[in-house]
């Protein structure tokens, strides 16, 4: 285990999703979200431990982790890009992991922890959860951003939520891996924040039980 705590200028880990801004879609992970204010913390943000101020995400694309349901394998996902993926899935699945059509269509755990890898396709033995932000960055981005400005023209989307065509970058201490386990588990302390598949621990996370 690194000491010190390696995490300790990122906001900790919470159980309880945030409030959402309205019409906005929930999210699988860290650095996929689609607007200030949709994040693990919601409208109601974080305590910065670095500046002491209270404080939301800036952007789409700079949020903190997940606010669908959390699940703990392949096929429970609640909806349209919500899966993650992983250990287990079809190689096109694999590769594109947060980005499934529909629910029941997504591939293993969420969150997607930054230990966890591809087992089949393209991204074999690489990090899904920089997989999980090319792809949100390439595809599932600029079909939501779409979507959204629709919505927002109709007034289901606040006026006030910029939908940028470029996203900013995730957290900086997890930009280039995503979110750590020992960060959801709040250093190992609260395993139970997340479970994945893969009892022997090859999903870098608490194994199902």
């Amino acid at each position: 285990m690194p000491t010190p705590y390696p995490y300790a200028k990122a906001p900790a880990f919470v159980t309880t999703v945030g409030t959402q801004p309205e019409g906005l879609p929930l999210h699988s992970c860290m650095g996929l979200n689609s607007c200030k204010g949709s994040d693990r913390f919601g409208l109601e943000g974080h305590f910065d431990p670095v500046t002491g101020a209270h404080v939301q995400n800036d952007c789409a694309g700079q949020g903190y982790c997940a606010t669908t349901p959390a699940h703990t394998c392949h096929v429970q996902n609640s909806c349209k890009n919500q899966g993650g993926c992983g250990l287990y899935g079809t190689s096109k699945e694999l590769e594109n992991p947060a980005h499934n059509d529909c629910r029941s269509l997504g591939s293993c755990a969420v969150p997607i922890n930054a230990e966890r890898f591809s087992t089949d396709g393209a991204n074999r033995g690489k990090s899904v959860w920089q997989r999980a932000r090319k792809v949100f960055e390439e595809t599932v981005w600029p079909q939501t951003r779409a979507e959204l400005l629709n919505k927002q023209s109709m007034g289901k989307v606040d006026a006030g939520c910029e939908l940028p065509r470029e996203l900013g970058d995730a957290p900086a201490e997890f930009q280039s891996k995503g979110p750590a386990y020992q960060w959801i588990s709040n250093n190992n302390v609260n395993r139970s924040n997340m479970t994945a598949c893969g009892s022997s621990g090859t999903s870098g996370a608490g194994g199902c039980s």
